[in-house]
């Protein structure tokens, strides 16, 4: 059974959703990019550091029971934690750094998407309309850090949301690549539905796995039965390629 997130109101339950499938939608570009270091110190710099900081400052704020205050405390340390990984790829952007970054911000993510924002969004005091136009591409433009267009401008990527790529590198037939070993097996799975979710008919991705992912497949099409046009590119042994393409 799904947890119950009991918001503060009605506008602050719709903002918790499009709060919620935006920290997915930066937890699935994020590992994505992971095997690009220049592209993923990007959309950290443009808006995801920022953002997770931004949800730090607002817990802290809201944090007047102390259930919310030990929240408050583990989030500050988790997100910490992706900033400071985040500050080193900066300094030196390596593949290792760009995996040890990736890994740390989608933990980040993935615990502000599951207690994060349900504690925020059932606290009256806290304007969740407010925040997710904080958190809002915009948002990045009007504090002076690159929006859409100019990430897309640098790292050669589009937005998730749209359908289009969510990483910086292609493949010989233009899918975005997404390299599930770089991500965390706890959150492996919720990471790689939240890029299939936000591809438009005809927009795929190039998945990488280093087994056959028959467990993730069958969960596929249970979960969107026919929606998807799956075909191998690489059978192993080592590696899995799989094209996923929204029909």
């Amino acid at each position: 059974m799904e947890n119950l997130t009991l918001a503060s109101s009605r506008e602050s339950a719709a903002a918790l959703e499009t709060t919620s499938s935006l920290m997915t939608e930066w937890a699935a570009t994020v590992a994505a990019q992971a095997p690009d270091p220049a592209a993923l110190q990007d959309t950290l710099a443009a808006r995801v550091v920022r953002g997770l900081d931004l949800l730090v400052r607002e817990l802290a704020s809201a944090g007047n029971t102390a259930q919310t205050a030990l929240l408050a405390r583990f989030f500050d340390h988790v997100a910490g934690a992706a900033a400071q990984a985040s500050g080193q790829l900066a300094e030196q952007p390596t593949e290792a750094r760009a995996a040890a970054a990736a890994q740390a911000t989608v933990t980040a993510l993935d615990v502000a998407k599951a207690e994060v924002l349900p504690a925020l969004a059932s606290t009256p005091s806290v304007d969740m309309d407010r925040l997710l136009a904080a958190l809002s591409p915009a948002a990045g433009d009007a504090a002076g850090r690159p929006g859409e267009a100019e990430a897309e401008a640098a790292t050669g990527a589009t937005p998730a949301a749209g359908g289009g790529c969510a990483c910086g590198g292609h493949d010989e037939e233009g899918l975005a690549e997404l390299d599930t070993r770089v991500i965390p097996h706890a959150i492996r799975h919720a990471t790689i539905f939240g890029a299939l979710d936000g591809l438009a008919p005809g927009r795929g991705i190039l998945l990488i796995a280093n087994h056959n992912p028959l467990p993730l497949l069958a969960q596929l099409e249970q979960r969107a039965a026919g929606q998807f046009e799956v075909s191998y590119v690489d059978e192993g042994p080592e590696t899995f390629r799989l094209s996923l393409v929204r029909r």
